[in-house]
């Protein structure tokens, strides 16, 4: 039986995770180094500190909820507001302003996202573990860093570095 996740407080969970700057740091470059999805390395660690652990099938699950998403939508986003800082041509304050209101778009963006992975998620929650938060999450990192390929020294690092945050 399917469980209900309620993905508001991923949300919140997500925001107050994200705010703490190694975290967000390390966040930021598995996502521009191995490509990884920012929200899916998010949900593994809320499931976790919820008691859930996130397996194989979930990953896939979660992973292909928001591909097409990503795809169209997330990375153009982020790669317009990234482009920004290339004209210098235009007044510093416009930049400044497009800026914000992509970010606010891209926020909004990664909102959706997250539904959707709760969605995907929440067929492959079956039992609360007693299992620490950090070695739920542990596993579920770990798999989906498989998926992303061999890792690097500065992946593990990364990895690392949110899970100690929890």
């Amino acid at each position: 039986m399917a469980i209900r996740l309620n993905a508001d407080d991923f949300w919140e969970f997500s925001l107050a995770l994200y705010c703490r700057e190694a975290v967000a740091q390390a966040c930021l470059a598995l996502q521009d180094r191995r490509g990884a999805d920012v929200n899916l390395v998010l949900a593994i660690c809320w499931l976790a500190r919820s008691g859930y652990a996130v397996n194989a099938a979930a990953l896939e699950s979660g992973l292909a909820a928001t591909a097409r998403w990503s795809d169209a939508i997330l990375r153009p986003l982020r790669a317009v507001r990234r482009q920004l800082t290339n004209f210098a041509d235009v007044a510093a304050n416009d930049r400044q302003s497009i800026k914000h209101g992509l970010l606010s778009v891209e926020l909004e963006a990664e909102r959706v996202s997250q539904q959707k992975i709760v969605a995907a998620l929440a067929a492959h929650m079956n039992g609360l573990s007693t299992e620490p938060p950090r070695g739920l999450a542990a596993v579920g990192l770990d798999l989906y860093a498989a998926k992303l390929g061999a890792m690097e020294p500065q992946d593990r690092a990364d990895f690392d570095t949110i899970l100690s945050a929890l």
